[in-house]
């Protein structure tokens, strides 16, 4: 992975913020895991909105072929 080490303290810590309120509420899970789904989330959310950019920008399609 090519990823920042702050990036990825980053979401070290959101998870065990995650962690820490769903153990109020009596839902455990691994830090680990909470992790690995905050960034998939965040890998697939930021690939949608750089189609939608290109998509804005006019020049393809929002499946991605060039008009």
């Amino acid at each position: 992975m090519n990823l920042s080490q702050t990036q990825l303290s980053n979401f070290a810590t959101g998870a065990g913020v995650i962690v820490l309120l769903l153990s109020q509420f009596g839902i455990v899970f691994p830090a680990e895991k909470i992790a690995y789904i905050l960034y998939s989330v965040w890998c697939g959310g930021w690939t949608l909105y750089n189609f939608y950019q290109r998509y804005q920008k006019g020049d393809l399609t929002l499946g991605g072929k060039r008009k």
